[in-house]
């Protein structure tokens, strides 16, 4: 039986604000009050602030006794991009964590994928997107703090999406089956995405011995072939970022007026002096 997540009171989560830098918490106030405008029309699910802080584990897939968890033959691995990185929460801004044009957003879809690789541990997966983001993002301060940003909602977003990711993502089979399922799982990646190198399946397969070890080398396999990620629009997103730039633009446009009003004052200022 799975474990439910203890909900920690927000007054808990402020005093942890309280312990961050300044822009830190500054994003991490930001989050929380998305978070509670979302809870508004959910009033039943209260939003988990349990995350908040230092990451916490997520137990992983468990199957009853006699079986195990694998992954499924024919799975998907789906990227909703970087601003689907929250559990529920929404990053928004162009280069400030979802905006979709992130130069880390490589790192966003090898998140997701993590997170729908069976054996995966959370930590692993989060720890992952920490360091490939930081290597995109080097030696540019919006980027990090775009990335910054996304590796806070990865704390605040809880077991919600992992969990989701692995149930999807494992079946359970008895432990004489394991290996043949495990081959079936490598055997269908390399049919799809890499049939040339089809052959190297049987023997990788030996060498992976359990889930875990299944679910590293789906992640080096997601690194070397990118396209075996499906990234996908976010309907969401995509129409508060088309609302955002309609804003920008209408305030340039005003900036532009205002621009034009002073020089005609000035004009007018020139040809009353000549008066």
């Amino acid at each position: 039986r799975r474990s439910r997540s203890k909900k920690i009171p927000i007054s808990h989560s402020l005093e942890k604000i309280s312990s961050m830098t300044p822009f830190l918490a500054l994003l991490t106030f930001m989050a929380i009050v998305i978070c509670l405008a979302a809870a508004d029309d959910n009033q039943d699910a209260p939003p988990d602030f349990s995350g908040l802080g230092p990451d916490k584990p997520c137990p992983g897939f468990r199957c009853s006794a006699g079986q195990g968890a694998v992954q499924k033959s024919r799975s998907k691995f789906v990227s909703k991009g970087c601003s689907k990185m929250g559990g529920g929460m929404i990053a928004m801004g162009g280069g400030m964590g979802g905006g979709g044009n992130e130069k880390y957003a490589v790192c966003c879809d090898r998140w997701h994928a993590c997170y729908q690789t069976c054996g995966a541990p959370k930590k692993v997966c989060d720890e992952s997107f920490k360091t490939c983001s930081a290597e995109r993002c080097a030696g540019d301060e919006e980027c990090k703090k775009g990335s910054d940003l996304n590796s806070m909602l990865l704390g605040l977003g809880g077991c919600g999406l992992y969990d989701q990711g692995q149930y999807e993502a494992c079946e359970c089979v008895p432990k004489d089956k394991r290996e043949e399922k495990r081959a079936g799982a490598l055997r269908s990646f390399y049919k799809k995405f890499a049939p040339e190198a089809l052959d190297k399946v049987d023997a990788l397969a030996k060498k992976v011995e359990s889930s875990a070890k299944l679910a590293a080398v789906f992640r080096k396999l997601h690194v070397k072939y990118p396209k075996s990620i499906k990234v996908v629009v976010d309907d969401e997103m995509s129409r508060m970022q088309d609302m955002m730039n309609k804003a920008k633009d209408a305030t340039k446009k005003v900036n532009v007026e205002d621009f034009a009003e002073e020089d005609e004052d000035d004009a007018d200022d020139g040809e009353t002096e000549e008066l």
